[in-house]
């Protein structure tokens, strides 16, 4: 009955970013284009409307729109209060391409909502990074971190790859933190209403998992501690 539950809600978001997306929706025109935006003084990025994202490190902020040329004016850009904030006025329903990449120092912040998505161009080497995902999104990053804090939910993904010294994630509502290649060496994991979570745990690992959710773990931690209640599951791989 839960798994069904969690299905029907799975179900319900896609069908709401279907709606989000293709209302009133434009096709691009088949001809790419470039357009440099002038925006700075951001470590934070929230991603949303089904767009698509690169990172890459580099010591000057740049902001460069890689699409069909008819839909530069539908794709937005701006910066408020240390966040790029990047978006769409009108649903994209087909184009060649529909990325806005994104050059930055340093980066504390990538949040993806409705349906987005955001990927690493390369290894990002940060102190501390907050990853945040919802609604059918997905992330999928490299990473060199001293702190991660990574939460994922409504049927959201986010993927993970590289090391970590402190590892905190949360996922619920079907949504899956695959990072199992990520070596962490101290993590703490919460996973609840069908969630997954992947890790590579070196010294200690601490899990919460509870209603049909699973953690399964790499690696040979020294000390865990471990509660489980309502069919969660902590597995050893």
């Amino acid at each position: 009955m839960k798994k069904s539950v969690i299905l029907l809600t799975g179900i319900l978001v896609s069908v709401i970013l279907g709606s989000c997306i293709f209302t009133g929706s434009i096709e691009g025109n088949g001809k790419v284009v470039e357009e440099t935006r002038d925006l700075r003084d951001f470590d934070k990025i929230s991603v949303t409307r089904g767009m698509n994202v690169y990172i890459s490190q580099g010591p000057v902020q740049k902001v460069v729109v890689k699409a069909d040329e008819n839909l530069l004016e539908v794709i937005e850009t701006s910066v408020s209060d240390g966040t790029l904030k990047v978006s769409c006025n009108r649903g994209i329903r087909k184009a060649v391409s529909n990325k806005v990449l994104v050059t930055v120092p340093d980066i504390d912040l990538v949040k993806a909502t409705a349906g987005s998505n955001v990927f690493a161009e390369d290894t990002l080497n940060v102190k501390v990074l907050e990853i945040r995902s919802t609604a059918g999104s997905n992330v999928k990053l490299i990473l060199k971190s001293e702190e991660l804090n990574v939460s994922a939910v409504a049927g959201s993904n986010i993927f993970l790859n590289g090391t970590s010294e402190s590892f905190t994630a949360k996922a619920n509502s079907g949504s899956n933190i695959k990072a199992g290649d990520m070596r962490a060496i101290t993590c703490d994991l919460k996973a609840s209403s069908g969630a997954n979570i992947w890790i590579n745990a070196q010294k200690e690992l601490s899990a919460g998992v509870s209603s049909g959710a699973n953690v399964f773990y790499y690696g040979n931690p020294e000390a865990t501690n471990i509660e489980k209640s309502s069919g969660g599951n902590v597995i050893k791989n």
